[in-house]
């Protein structure tokens, strides 16, 4: 019995952990053993799509007797091509996990004590029909809430539907968001995160984008870098800009260390050397951009323009002070990339995540737009949604239309973004009466594990009378649940899965029950088209979908419609296909829709590889259609604050330590360990870090000269303390840290559960335009634990 195990029953209770696990009796991690020895089984391979986290990577089934034990890349995903991480391939554990639940529980006792009864499905579903009915006799729609982490596509629609017929606004996001789209829309117009055309680059610059680790798709750069390519380009080469030695930096062909904060002022001296030396794209910049040049503004002002500030802020020689990067390596990696035919620079949370976070975002995009290489080819691309059928217009009754009319009760956003929704609406909660929020359904979220302040959690949670956890697990959050519906896993359900955004090109992955689905669970979607269905009325009629697969079955007409793309194929087909559209040819497969769906689902999901570089609007959608340098919401909304902030004058706040705190913290994500699923993957512990010889137990990284300072050797364990916290961690002694910080990894437990989680040291700053945190601006201080 595990360390995990125990402290699962010990949380649980003797009594409710015997019901509630009676039905994991001959559930494993992997295959059964059994007397046959060698004979051989019954063999099948399905495609499918891998939901662990955001990469939404292809991949294959290899099922023996009924049993999953083996995934595998598909070869046949434009995007994964084959290539499949090491959390993808421990799914198998997810799937036989010891711990997973039997099937729905109630609670019995006080909440969080851990005492549980075994309901039915049934049971269950009723339970919540009722709750719900309730709601909307009593006029009180919008007491109900979603709590949502990542789950694009479908899933995304259709909480979102459920909730505009059932007349709730309170759709609340615990996904992770880096910044980029506020500044796409600010700058283009495009309302969307950039893609990256990584594998037609020339030179790639990753201003702290951890491509191999922990982005949008590290599949997606590991197929540009040296996965199995289409054949049609070289290999870019990778610059990563960072503050600390990752395992992107230790891949790249240079690394440039640079002090946190300051990528903004690296970003402008490159753009100094650029403009002075006159190596930018200067008939790009003429015809598809404005403020470059001094400019008058809408009231008749004339306004300082991105060369004049450029040319008088940033120096050579004060941005290697500012920066720590020697003066001749500015130089050279400007000329390297205005003579790389195209480069691409890509913005990481490194640069948004900080106080200044969207102007710092703008700056390192500005490189890009210098250079021309917007909706060019290695580029910056703005990618398309795969043209599927919507879900039918939703029907709103008076009581509807009235839920959905109030206030959400995250409240407001900031001027720029979101922020961080999922907290605005804990202390929310928290700070507000009991049972303004009645109904709470948690999907895909550990908020009491994941949150930087999961003591407001606490206390919201224990607001809201009725809470809905469909986790297959008994996590954190879950523990405080009132019913529990456990959810199926990816490996037995229906559900898409499109590429992210950061893939120029559209796929449309399908994940389809590969085994035959968990007695006890019931999949979330089919769970929500069932309560609709029972609730009746304009909930019926909103949501008239037999099931999952009956609606991802009817979306898909939209690509069978749209004659372009192609069911996923390989690389003869990829091929062929984009040459044929770029020609502007398209031959259609299929004769009727049956036989287009039936390849669909064998090969995996739809793409269409074809991106019109022609298309003005890939450039801008702004009514101008320019790129703004100086976009007018933003500017004024600076002025408003009054604190002299202009884009591109950036200020260095002189940050002191407070006494007693002389390192700065700086967490990192580190390979797809944020997706929450390490505590259910135990093997992946042992992953292979850029540190061979660090597994199991959370670490923290120092330089070795800060080590001999304080007397900590390698391998000590310590207290990480802040002024608002400390979690404990291993030294790890290491010179790619500079002397003055704490690389700390985020999602790391130890094998007692214990959490490891530096984001709950953070001091709670951020920038007030996107209302994102501030990952680097925390001191802290190493003690012997």
């Amino acid at each position: 019995m595990s360390p995990t195990r125990r402290e699962f029953l010990g949380t649980l209770g003797a009594a409710g952990a015997v019901i509630a696990l009676r039905g994991t009796q001959g559930v494993y991690w992997a295959t059964e053993e059994d007397d046959r020895g060698w004979a051989p089984g019954i063999e099948s391979r399905h495609k499918s799509a891998c939901l662990i986290c955001p990469a939404r990577c292809g991949i294959e089934g290899r099922i023996v007797d009924g049993r999953l034990v083996r995934i595998q890349g598909s070869t046949l995903h434009p995007m994964s091509r084959g290539g499949v991480c090491p959390h993808g391939v421990a799914g198998v554990q997810m799937l036989y996990h010891p711990e997973r639940l039997a099937g729905p529980l109630i609670r019995t006792g006080d909440r969080g004590a851990g005492e549980w009864r075994e309901a039915s499905g049934d049971e269950a579903l009723g339970m919540v029909v009722d709750r719900l009915q309730s709601l909307r006799t009593a006029g009180r729609s919008d007491a109900l809430a979603v709590l949502a982490g990542y789950c694009a596509g479908t899933m995304n629609d259709l909480w979102n539907q459920f909730l505009t017929a059932f007349g709730s606004p309170n759709y609340v996001s615990d996904a992770s968001e880096d910044g980029s789209e506020a500044v796409m829309s600010l700058m283009h117009g495009i309302s969307r995160r950039p893609s990256y055309d990584l594998e037609r680059s020339e030179l790639v610059v990753s201003f702290g984008a951890p491509l191999f680790e922990s982005w949008w798709s590290p599949l997606q750069a590991y197929v540009a870098y040296g996965g199995v390519s289409d054949g049609e380009f070289g290999r870019p080469r990778l610059v990563q800009v960072d503050t600390r030695f990752s395992r992107t930096a230790s891949q790249a062909q240079e690394w440039v260390g640079i002090r946190p904060g300051t990528h903004a002022v690296l970003a402008l001296g490159l753009a100094y050397v650029l403009i002075r030396d006159e190596l930018y794209d200067a008939d790009f910049v003429a015809k598809h951009v404005s403020g470059f040049e001094n400019y008058t503004d809408e009231q008749g002002r004339v306004r300082e323009g991105y060369r004049s500030v450029v040319m008088r802020g940033y120096r050579t020689e004060e941005v290697s002070a500012i920066t720590g990067v020697p003066v001749e390596r500015i130089t050279s990696l400007a000329r390297a990339l205005a003579e790389a035919q195209p480069a691409t620079v890509v913005c990481g949370n490194d640069v948004t995540l900080s106080p200044q976070g969207l102007l710092a975002g703008m700056a390192v995009h500005s490189l890009n737009v210098l250079l021309g290489n917007i909706n060019r080819p290695g580029g910056i691309l703005f990618g398309e949604d795969p043209p599927l059928l919507p879900l039918v217009e939703p029907t709103l009754d008076e009581t509807a239309r009235a839920g959905s009319a109030r206030t959400p009760a995250a409240g407001e956003g900031h001027p720029f973004g979101a922020g961080n929704q999922a907290l605005r609406f804990a202390e929310a909660v928290a700070a507000g009466d009991e049972g303004d929020v009645d109904t709470l359904f948690v999907y895909f979220a550990n908020p009491l594990s994941s949150s930087s302040r999961p003591a407001v959690w606490e206390r919201a949670l224990e607001k809201v009378p009725f809470i809905v956890s469909f986790s297959p697990f008994l996590d954190e959050t879950t523990r405080y649940a009132d019913l529990i519906l456990p959810d199926l896993t990816a490996y037995e359900r229906w559900q898409d899965a499109p590429a992210p955004s950061s893939y120029p090109y559209m796929a449309w992955g399908l994940a389809r029950p590969v085994v035959e689905p968990h007695a006890g669970g019931t999949s979330t979607g089919e769970a929500i088209l069932s309560v609709a269905q029972r609730l009746g009325g304009s909930l019926a009629q909103s949501l008239p979908y037999e099931s999952i697969e009956a609606l991802l079955q009817e979306r898909a007409r939209g690509l069978f419609g749209a004659r372009r793309g192609m069911t996923f194929g390989n690389e003869f087909e990829r091929r062929h296909l984009r040459q044929m559209e770029e020609r502007g040819w398209w031959l259609p497969e299929h004769s009727d829709f049956d036989s287009f769906w039936s390849e669909l689902v064998d090969r995996g999901g739809w793409t269409d590889l074809f991106h019109d570089n022609t298309d003005p609007a890939g450039i801008s959608s702004r009514g101008d259609g320019r790129i703004a340098l100086f976009p007018e919401r933003l500017v004024a909304a600076l002025e408003a604050e009054g604190r002299g902030r202009r884009p591109y004058v950036t200020i260095i706040d002189e940050e002191v330590a407070p006494e007693g705190y002389p390192l700065r913290l700086i967490p990192y994500r580190v390979s797809k360990l944020d997706s929450g699923s390490l505590a259910l993957e135990r093997w992946l512990a042992e992953q292979p870090t850029i540190f061979p010889d660090v597994q199991w137990v959370p670490w923290v990284e120092v330089n070795p000269e800060t080590s001999h300072e304080l007397g900590l050797g390698d391998g000590t364990m310590v207290w990480v303390v802040s002024e608002r916290g400390r979690y404990r961690a291993r030294l790890k002694v290491f010179p790619g840290t500079a002397r003055e910080n704490v690389c700390a990894p985020y999602g790391l437990r130890h094998p007692n559960g214990e959490v490891a989680n530096p984001l709950r040291l953070l001091d709670g700053s951020g920038d007030p335009l996107t209302g994102l945190p501030a990952w680097f601006t925390t001191f802290v201080r190493l003690e012997r634990a």
